[in-house]
């Protein structure tokens, strides 16, 4: 496997999401919450997780250890995903913010599935996994525009008509890569404007006080999103 930028975008964000699960000793939005029969165990999950992502991050900057971290990666947010978040998301079915943690966790893990394998059929399956996980993403823009709006950045007018074009955005992203059409291209702007999200919205807040944790969350969750999407990204054609 070849190291590239990609793979290196995927790999800060885990990194990153890691160091934040461990230094806050438990899960954070999207991770949190969890399905109620693991919840007596949520520390340790956390810290499991926290420690799994460092150290396959760091593998993932290895040449020689990039597959392996990349699989385990894969394996390991794939079963948070199906055991421990899908029970959150059938017992709240109708609330967006469920299928907004769903669909940004949905992204991290098609990115780590797209690294893990060479096997054309997964890829597309990875693909079309993070073209359904941006579409819950761009309307939770619509269902949470009041709380949405204030994260514009205020040098920016119609501060409300960004939130909705971004929401489109994720949701013209998600569906152009499910039809099939400008795959590439759809990809990789949804993960610019994902990444250009981190440093124009998150930045700014977490700069100004950096030593309070809860700062650091929508920067990292952020940084992991975007990877994904980079790392999908990395094995489109340009259909």
């Amino acid at each position: 496997m070849l190291l590239n930028w990609y793979q290196i975008a995927f790999a800060i964000g885990m990194i990153a999401s890691g160091v934040l699960n461990i230094v806050n000793r438990d899960f954070y939005s999207p991770w949190d919450p969890i399905a109620p029969w693991a919840a007596p165990a949520h520390v340790w999950l956390a810290y499991a997780y926290g420690v799994i992502m460092v150290l396959g991050g760091i593998g993932l900057l290895v040449k020689r250890t990039a597959s392996l971290s990349a699989r385990v990666l894969f394996v390991c947010l794939l079963l948070f995903l199906v055991l421990l978040k899908t029970p959150v998301l059938l017992s709240q079915p109708l609330l967006e913010l469920s299928w907004l943690d769903y669909g940004e966790i949905a992204v991290i893990v098609a990115g780590a599935w797209t690294l893990a394998t060479t096997n054309e059929t997964q890829v597309r399956a990875a693909r079309y996994l993070m073209g359904a996980a941006v579409i819950p993403i761009g309307l939770s823009h619509f269902v949470y525009i009041k709380i949405a709006t204030p994260m514009v950045p205020a040098i920016l007018p119609f501060r409300p008509s960004w939130v909705i074009f971004t929401g489109i955005a994720h949701i013209a992203a998600g569906v152009a890569v499910l039809a099939g059409v400008l795959v590439r291209l759809a990809t990789v702007l949804e993960a610019g404007m994902v990444t250009a999200f981190a440093v124009l919205v998150w930045v700014g807040p977490m700069l100004a006080k950096p030593s309070d944790v809860s700062r650091w969350v929508p920067i990292v969750v952020t940084l992991a999103v975007a990877g994904g999407v980079w790392a999908v990204a990395s094995k489109m054609r340009s259909a």
